[in-house]
């Protein structure tokens, strides 16, 4: 019985033991045993060998499987290291029996049972243990975990095992807090070598790929012979690892991909026989050395840091200088931001001019069919690239013909932005994966939603991203829709037919005195009556232009030339300096001019150029708080700005066809010539009118509900951030530093982005406070 029980601690199966249904027919062994000894048995067989066979079987299975290399790297170790000492400690009690050892062998070479349940006192409590241990390692998982893998299944990933192991730590139970510290040695090891690929030579895990936290992603149709994009798997990431740890390893192996493509520019810093990564391998694998297990966050970062600072001073500086940086990010607020004024207007004239030869080419039923027909003109792919290409011969036609008028940063623009069609998904909606509020206003330039976009070169998709390229280009359409509205309603003003009629106005002459004087007095009748009809028309129009004027004024002039100011002093503290003083001469005290020429040395010497990562870390703090003060954030005021320009843009239309009616219809009474084309000119008339009433009443009413939004932001009713709402009521209580727990970074060197406190300027030019006093429309 001591040999079958022995087998079946081991794992073998035991006919004695475990009898099948036919052998139990026969008579069962267990019948011949008191309650106490089978027990006894009981613990030992089932509880013990039972486990331990189910264990060794999962934990075999889960070795040669499973997706995740760290998981087969714990099991294993399970099954090598912990079983192990188990089947040494069966071993070692087989010999005490054959030695007739005292511990465990009685008088008359008796050997008890509860002498063996003794002798493997605690190991029950083990094999429980490591029995859920590979139970939740082979588990499957719903809502996230690692992709779709070999196995078919979505399994356990690393990061979940890893923060398994890590809690089990925390145990009252000493030979528990033993097993579990050391198979997170193994697992946190297992990670490591999957790190160390990616940061030693930039290359994904050969194996194992699919449960590293570092994905490749699709290139979106680059075609251009860039590299490789890659992200992050949040679900993917160990619970030790902080997201500017995670930021900072991606960069690390992103880089390294970037020198080895860039190898040939590189030849001060390095052998031309050798790769870069080689030559950092040793000092970057002295770094990663030291990290003990558990992994400390703390040290876990300091490495990743030195690793990054190595890598940023040795190579990239040659690389991506931060001139080259400065280039594009210049691009991007001139074109994207509109700091190029005559690019917007030259856009919004090009894409004006494409629906202008596509409705002449129509028919004139089309304008029979209503002012929504516009929305449904089918434009192409090849019209948007047109539109763009007709903008840049504007702008170009502004230069002058000599060298020294050739403009670098435009030049750069027309090679690297593009102007497309947005790619809709299966229910014919545009794609957007923007986090900013909905709606979206890219479908304002033309009927169909398009989106200018930044072709980003190898290596500056270190520093800008394709959610930052997709968040200018939503700041963009934000921008150009605002200054396209309010250039509409402009235009609306030199429409002298409808806003003004002539003092004498001429009649016929072939007419008799008598007749020309009633023609005369018929024509001042009419031009009384369109003018009355259309006062409160032109009051709509105006309010809806000052409240658009001062709007992207409030934008352009403060939040976007503030938020500019404040990076640009933070890339580059010489240059700004240098172009404060050039647009805001100092003083012409002897004194001023010489302590700031004193300071330009001091700042180029003392303060080195920021690293790739630095600056893509600060891009992103200026470009999201950029959004917010923008306002593009808060959903409720772009919903009423959105509906606001789409009613102006109704507008606009209807008065537009409003004069070429009127027109018609003039000629049609005074002269008697008609139109073959047309239908009733004076029912077209009375219809538009009516229209342009309702018009007219829908755009006071958004005009107060916009300035109503915009006083809740002031007061902080409305949060201008997704996540947070603050209430800051009274200017005057303001601290003088608002943001303490910037300060620290700020000391360090990190990119404070610039702030506004409120709307409170441009209230005070929206103050709808007199309305009522003087009854008139004060904005």
């Amino acid at each position: 019985m001591l040999h079958e029980l022995l087998l079946a601690l081991s794992g073998h199966p035991s006919s004695l033991l475990f009898p099948s249904s036919d052998e139990a027919e026969n008579g069962n062994f267990r019948d011949l045993l008191s309650p106490a000894e089978t027990a006894l048995l009981k613990s030992l067989a089932e509880d013990l060998g039972e486990k331990h066979r189910k264990v060794r079987e999962r934990a075999t299975d889960i070795s040669s499987t499973h997706v995740s290399i760290v998981c087969r790297a714990v099991s294993t170790a399970i099954v090598s290291t912990h079983l192990g000492n188990f089947q040494q400690r069966i071993l070692e009690v087989e010999r005490w029996i054959l030695e007739e050892n005292s511990n465990l062998v009685g008088a008359y070479n008796i050997v008890p049972l509860s002498g063996l349940v003794s002798a493997f006192d605690g190991w029950g409590r083990k094999l429980e243990w490591l029995w859920k241990l590979v139970q939740f390692t082979q588990s499957d998982v719903t809502g996230k975990g690692i992709r779709q893998g070999t196995v078919g299944q979505r399994s356990c990933t690393a990061s979940r095992i890893l923060e398994r192991l890590r809690e089990s730590t925390h145990t009252g139970y000493p030979d528990i807090e033993q097993i579990a510290l050391h198979l997170t040695k193994v697992a946190e090891q297992a990670w490591l070598k999957q790190v160390s690929a990616w940061v030693l030579y930039g290359r994904l895990p050969s194996l194992g790929a699919a449960d590293f936290f570092i994905v490749k992603e699709e290139a979106g149709g680059k075609g251009d012979g860039s590299t490789d994009v890659y992200g992050i798997d949040i679900s993917l990431v160990p619970v030790f690892v902080t997201p500017s740890t995670a930021n900072s390893i991606l960069f690390i192996g992103k880089s390294l991909n970037h020198i080895r493509d860039k190898r040939s520019t590189l030849v001060g810093g390095f052998s031309t026989g050798s790769s870069p990564e080689l030559e950092l391998l040793s000092s970057h694998l002295a770094h990663l050395s030291t990290l003990g297990s558990p992994i400390n966050t703390s040290s876990l970062s300091a490495a990743i840091s030195a690793i990054r600072a190595s890598l940023c001073k040795n190579a990239l500086q040659k690389l991506l200088p931060q001139s080259k940086v400065l280039e594009v990010l210049r691009v991007l607020k001139d074109f994207f931001l509109l700091e190029r004024g005559e690019f917007a207007v030259a856009l919004i004239q090009a894409a004006d001019e494409r629906l202008a030869s596509r409705q002449y080419r129509s028919t004139e039923r089309s304008h029979q069919k209503g002012l929504e027909g516009l929305g449904n003109v089918l434009v192409k792919e090849g019209e948007v690239s047109a539109v763009l290409a007709r903008t840049w011969t504007a702008l170009s036609s502004l230069q002058g013909a000599d060298d020294a008028d050739v403009d670098e940063d435009m030049d750069l623009a027309r090679e690297l932005l593009r102007l497309s069609i947005k790619p809709r998904d299966s229910d014919g909606l545009a794609k957007s994966t923007s986090q900013l509020s909905d709606p979206t206003f890219d479908d304002f330039l033309l009927p169909t939603p398009t989106t200018l976009s930044l072709r980003v070169p190898s290596p500056l998709d270190l520093v800008l991203s394709s959610s930052n390229v997709e968040t200018y280009s939503q700041i963009h359409a934000y921008l150009l829709s605002i200054r396209r509205g309010h250039l509409r309603l402009s235009q609306l003003f030199l429409l002298s037919v409808l806003r003004r009629d002539h003092p004498s106005p001429k009649a016929p002459q072939h007419l008799s005195h008598q007749e020309r004087m009633e023609t005369l007095a018929r024509m001042r009748q009419r031009a009384d009556r369109r003018a009355k009809t259309l006062r409160p028309i032109w009051a709509a129009v105006g309010s809806a232009t000052f409240l658009l004027a001062e709007l992207g004024e409030y934008l352009q002039g403060q939040v976007i030339k503030s938020s500019w100011e404040e990076f640009n002093r933070w890339l580059d503290p010489v240059q700004a300096i240098s172009a404060d003083n050039l647009h805001h001469p100092a003083s012409p005290e002897p004194a001023a001019p010489k302590a700031e020429l004193e300071i330009l040395p001091s700042l180029s010497s003392t303060r080195p150029p920021h690293d790739p990562e630095t600056l893509s870390f600060g891009h992103n703090r200026y470009l999201t708080a950029l959004t917010q003060q923008l306002l593009l954030t808060n959903s409720t005021f772009t919903a009423a700005l959105h509906a606001f320009l789409l009613s102006s843009a109704h507008l606009c239309a209807l008065t537009q066809r409003l004069a070429t009616v009127q027109h018609a219809l003039d000629l049609q009474t005074d002269t008697g010539a008609q139109d073959v084309f047309t239908a009733n000119h004076a029912a077209e008339e009375t219809s538009l009118i009516t229209d342009l009433a309702t018009a007219a009443t829908s755009i006071e009413t958004q005009v107060k509900t916009l300035v109503e939004h915009l006083r809740e932001i002031d007061r902080g009713l409305i949060s201008t951030t997704t996540t947070t709402t603050k209430k800051n009521p009274d200017p005057s209580s303001r601290p003088e530093n608002p943001y303490p727990e910037e300060q620290k970074e700020a000391e360090e060197g990190s990119f404070i982005p610039w702030k506004a406190w409120g709307v409170e300027r441009l209230l005070l030019k929206l103050d709808w406070s007199r309305r009522a006093e003087w009854g008139v429309v004060v904005l």
